[in-house]
């Protein structure tokens, strides 16, 4: 009897052993393995305090800066191979697709940002009007029979020589950009202005948070979402009640009795 009993002992907590073992070490059954808990989160579950509501909408909140410097970099290794960096390149701000008189501040950031990112690239960004590139012939360092000396004149003749083999063209980077759901689509090219050759064309998106919302053009007028609940009264609230306008008989009441 003893012996059947502790060998009954035995098999019960090797049992529940066993069950712990498995609940402890099994992934889709332990609640704290699988989620990386912060001690905020540890602390409102004990005490209760977790907020019963959220967000409904995560905004993405990468800055827009490092979008359109991502952009900025793709688009110049499609026509950094075939246009010299003496090229001088102009830039408009890029405009609403519904309403090009759109004067929203987005566009223009977006164009800044755009310029800014190939001007670090050492690419030769101007402002003003844009004009085409003079034929003023030949460079002058390659016309005469004196070698150059120092570095600067050995560096400015190897430059001539490429100039000659692929001359600077002025060009013009624009854009548009276009706000669907969520997000924000965004185009731009940079196109030669001398035959209107595109030398590179880019689409990327970015996210409507906040920020971006910010510098969008706002809804003119009452324009805007209607409201699903009535926010106001139209009528008279006795005409609501008595739309007929029967005669109504109100006796005299003591609101202090």
């Amino acid at each position: 009897m003893n012996t059947t009993s502790h060998t009954l002992v035995s098999a019960t907590l090797a049992l529940l052993a066993g069950l712990l073992l498995c609940g402890c070490g099994s992934a889709p059954t332990s609640y704290y393995s699988t989620l990386k808990r912060t001690v905020v989160d540890a602390k409102d579950d004990v005490l209760g305090t977790t907020p019963t509501s959220s967000a409904f909408f995560n905004d993405d909140d990468t800055p827009l800066t490092s979008i359109n410097y991502d952009a900025a970099d793709t688009m110049m290794g499609m026509f950094s191979p075939a246009l010299n960096k003496n090229s001088p390149i102009y830039y408009e701000n890029f405009t609403n697709r519904v309403d090009m008189n759109d004067a929203a501040p987005f566009g223009a950031l977006v164009a800044e940002q755009v310029a800014a990112r190939l001007a670090m690239r050492n690419f030769r960004v101007t402002a003003g009007k844009p004009r085409l590139i003079k034929d003023e012939g030949p460079n002058p360092l390659l016309t005469n029979d004196i070698d150059p000396r120092t570095p600067q004149e050995k560096l400015a003749k190897a430059q001539a020589e490429r100039d000659m083999d692929q001359p600077p063209q002025a060009c013009l980077l624009s854009g548009d950009y276009f706000v669907a759901g969520r997000v924000i689509y965004i185009t731009a090219k940079v196109t030669a202005l001398a035959g209107g050759q595109i030398m590179a064309a880019h689409s990327w998106v970015a996210p409507l948070n906040r920020s971006t919302r910010a510098m969008l053009p706002r809804p003119a007028g009452n324009a805007g979402m209607t409201p699903s609940v009535r926010t106001s009264l139209g009528t008279s609230p006795h005409r609501i009640a008595n739309p007929r306008g029967q005669p109504q008989v109100y006796g005299d009441r003591d609101l202090l009795k």
